[in-house]
């Protein structure tokens, strides 16, 4: 099979290796101490002070990011990780992936200010103001008061300076809590940041070990705790709510981190679990978004449920159309059985335009409507529904290997590759070639 642009060459020389290369395909899924050698690694290729910033948060999320691509940095990992291997070979990476980084960078940068009874005072002193009793209260919320105060502390703030806010908050009861708000600057005004949740004392202690410190490290690490904390917090939240919670974090020294969970209807996930393909060219690794697989069973009937009813068999697990197959998992060739189904297309031609006809509606037509599309084209769209053109930069191709059920009653094994060219409902699929009989003259 051909690959694609840029990595044509690779893939043209795949087969050149020497006799005695040794060649492996298998899964590697990334530990923690692998984020911290590949931030090592990249970091020997940083030539400016934001690239190492950027290349650091690997270490600290023990992920990857829009930012910070996985593609990008894994190659080099695995080519001191697997030295032994050599052209050819292919492994699939399972890693952490947070999406795009967005505020979490900022939190550990925000200002950090702690009102003082002066700051009260100048929000006003009268009652049921934050100067009456230098604090906030349930009567007396913060919002109310600290973007005004914040926009006159801050004259000259820039769009998304944040400010992390220190202040007294009444409880009842002769309670009074210090917390801690963040804000950002945007769209000329302070705003707090939504979805933002600091740890307290309180919360520390309340998790066990991180309480003897108030704080986490390499040896208490916040994602043992931060689940649990948060499915007890927030005990009715709903499936897509997010959090950013803040924390300390000692390092050698306390720094303030932060991490963006999400509630996946069961647990709440500080990234996605990603895998991705990486071979192995004439001289390095590279990233190969390709996607191969075998067809199963439930990838034929995909194709049977979106065929018109005339050509379903009477078991609604195979049609005559393209011949998809559940039941038997493969592809019918076999003419007589077309001539049942669709008499109209089949009768008084030869077998040659026979199976032309049938690889055509497996292969291509993708114009059409499902009902009569290319059977591979409607098992990928259906299959893969957020399929991208593109990833990383990289085009994006499908190799599908299936069987078929020949005319003469033997079988048969192929494989067909198609490229994603346009993502949608559905995605759109082209056919590039096939190691199958079929011919488009």
């Amino acid at each position: 099979m051909a690959g694609c642009n840029p990595n044509e060459e690779l893939y043209d020389r795949l087969d050149e290796k020497t006799s005695d290369a040794y060649t492996e395909t298998f899964d590697y899924t990334l530990k923690k101490g692998d984020y911290s050698t590949i931030t090592d690694l990249a970091l020997e290729d940083a030539t400016t002070a934001k690239d190492s910033s950027r290349i650091s948060n690997i270490d600290q999320y023990n992920a990857f990011a829009d930012e910070f691509k996985a593609a990008n940095y894994i190659p080099k990992f695995l080519g001191q990780k697997f030295q032994a291997l050599d052209q050819g070979s292919a492994i699939s990476v399972t890693y952490h992936h947070l999406g795009s980084l967005g505020l979490l960078g900022r939190f550990s940068e925000a200002e950090s200010y702690t009102l003082t009874e002066a700051d009260y005072d100048s929000m006003g002193e009268g009652e049921y103001e934050p100067g009456e009793y230098d604090n906030f209260s349930g009567s007396v919320p913060p919002e109310d008061y600290l973007p005004d105060f914040l926009a006159g502390k801050y004259p000259e703030a820039q769009e998304g300076d944040m400010v992390a806010v220190t202040y007294d908050f009444y409880k009842g009861g002769g309670v009074v809590a210090t917390l801690t708000d963040y804000y950002q600057f945007k769209e000329s005004n302070w705003q707090v940041v939504p979805n933002t949740y600091v740890l307290t004392t309180g919360d520390y202690d309340s998790m066990g070990a991180p309480g003897n410190y108030d704080n986490f490290s390499d040896d208490v690490p916040p994602e043992d705790y931060l689940p649990t904390f948060l499915e007890e917090k927030f005990p009715y939240a709903e499936e897509g709510d997010q959090k950013y919670v803040v924390y300390a974090y000692y390092a050698g020294y306390t720094e303030v981190r932060a991490k963006r969970y999400t509630y996946n209807g069961s647990e709440w996930k500080s990234y996605k679990t990603v895998s991705n393909q990486f071979i192995h060219g004439d001289e390095k690794w590279v990233f190969d978004p390709t996607v191969g697989f075998e067809m199963a069973s439930s990838d034929y009937q995909l194709i049977v449920d979106e065929r018109d009813s005339k050509y379903i068999n009477e078991y609604g697990t195979g049609e005559f159309y393209s011949g998809a197959d559940s039941y038997h998992s493969n592809f019918s060739l076999v003419i007589e059985d077309r001539i049942e189904f669709d008499a109209e297309t089949f009768e008084g031609i030869s077998t040659e335009e026979a199976q032309n006809i049938m690889w055509e509606r497996i292969l291509k037509k993708p114009d059409e409507p499902m009902a009569t599309r290319g059977g591979l084209i409607v098992m990928l769209q259906k299959k893969f529904p957020d399929a991208q053109p593109t990833k990383n930069g990289v085009d994006v191709y499908y190799e599908v290997t299936f069987d078929t059920y020949n005319n003469d009653r033997s079988s048969s094994t192929y494989t067909a590759r198609y490229q994603c060219t346009a993502a949608g409902d559905p995605a759109e699929f082209k056919y590039v070639e096939s190691n199958t009989p079929y011919s488009s003259e």
